[in-house]
């Protein structure tokens, strides 16, 4: 049998001409900065039904800021020390002014039991981070607590905005005030109030313009400081009108002739008409000194005061001391986050960079509310003989 022999050919080797291989080094920050950017771009906004101004806010290493995140143990023991003091000396302030009847019946009481509630709404962000901190770091309640960032501030400035219009409205319109604003009408006015700044407050999570998420969205950031910069100028502004309308109602702005009078004559008493006509309240001071026979001949569309002019120093102190604790209230409340978020974002419009220096100093802005509303009822208490009476007994 015959064998058929096949030769078998080696195989050539193809040579092929060797590449330089060149490795490049990239930066995961710069990575993840980049990815960050085209994942926050505007086409990749319009497909996941974003707004066009998604940007958040990121860290020096270019991941993203997490503002429930908490590292100084000594602000994480200050924060539960004012939770510890806070809410009972809020809470029953609270119970007090909802239990008496007589004190519940006052609209302006009903003002001052919205500001107390607001003041009971910074401890539930503080609540939330040091539950983060200390127990359960999860995104869930981070989400909590991004859902209710600048909620205390707008609604305490609001409550605040509402009894200084209030009081307004009682001096320069006395008796359209007591015969239109009711317990019931302040009570809607404070719960349709609040209800509308929440709304705006939260008006891009809530329409879905930017995802609820454990971050920090600068649209978010921007509506929050234009709402409460509007809010906290017209405050401040109309609490300086009260002020100002008190000081000439109480006739504490005397010529000097009077005053000279005043000093010679410390018993002497002064009659202050309240002339009415229609709805508008005009103050007219007699410039001499009036007995009591000629100021019970004053006509009867008119009422009349009579005050010692000690007595009218006393109030206008009292006046100006309210004046300054309610200001000085609004000021810690709420200027310094504005004050922060405006260099914040003035910074990034500026430099064009991400700005990241700023986050250490969040938490402090943010939380800052909470020394005021533990010394605010305190001052409440030294203030309101009433309240402090049936808080006592």
């Amino acid at each position: 049998m015959a064998h058929s022999h096949q030769t078998t050919l080696p195989k050539k080797k193809i040579l092929r001409p060797k590449v330089a291989q060149v490795h490049f080094y990239i930066p995961k920050a710069t990575i993840r900065g980049n990815f960050k950017r085209w994942h926050s771009s505007p086409a990749v906004n319009i497909m996941n039904g974003r707004c066009d101004q998604g940007e958040t806010v990121l860290t020096e290493t270019g991941d993203v800021f997490n503002p429930v995140h908490l590292d100084d143990t000594a602000y994480a023991i200050a924060q539960f020390v004012c939770c510890l003091v806070g809410i009972p000396l809020n809470l029953s302030i609270a119970i007090t002014l909802i239990r008496h009847r007589r004190l519940r019946q006052k609209p302006r009481n009903i003002f001052l039991l919205g500001i107390i509630w607001s003041n009971l709404s910074f401890f539930i962000p503080a609540i939330i981070k040091l539950i983060y901190w200390g127990f359960y770091p999860v995104e869930s309640l981070c989400r909590v607590y991004v859902a209710l960032v600048g909620v205390p501030q707008g609604l305490l400035s609001l409550n605040m905005l509402l009894a200084v219009a209030d009081r307004y409205l009682a001096i320069n319109h006395p008796l359209l005030h007591r015969e239109k604003m009711t317990v019931r009408f302040a009570s809607v006015v404070i719960i349709l109030s609040s209800i509308s700044t929440v709304f705006f407050l939260k008006f891009v999570y809530i329409v879905g313009l930017a995802p609820l998420r454990c971050e920090v969205w600068l649209v978010h950031a921007k509506i929050i400081l234009m709402i409460l910069t509007i809010v906290f100028l017209s405050c401040a502004t109309l609490y300086l009108v009260v002020y100002r309308q008190t000081q000439i109602l109480l006739g504490t702005i005397f010529p000097s002739t009077n005053d000279a009078a005043g000093q010679r004559n410390g018993n002497q008493m002064e009659c202050i008409e309240l002339a009415v006509i229609g709805n508008e309240s005009l103050n007219e001071r007699v410039s001499t000194p009036i007995t009591n026979d000629e100021c019970s001949s004053i006509r009867p569309s008119s009422m009349s005061i009579h005050v010692n002019r000690r007595k009218l120093s006393q109030i206008d102190l009292e006046t100006t001391r309210t004046l300054i604790s309610g200001l000085t209230s609004l000021i810690i409340t709420t200027l310094p986050p504005m004050i922060f978020v405006s260099s914040f974002l003035a910074c990034r419009l500026v430099s064009q960079s991400e700005c990241s220096h700023f986050n250490w100093l969040a938490p402090y802005m943010i939380e800052l509310g909470l020394i005021n509303v533990v010394c605010s009822p305190l001052i409440i208490l030294i203030r309101n003989k009433d309240l402090r009476t049936a808080l006592v007994g």
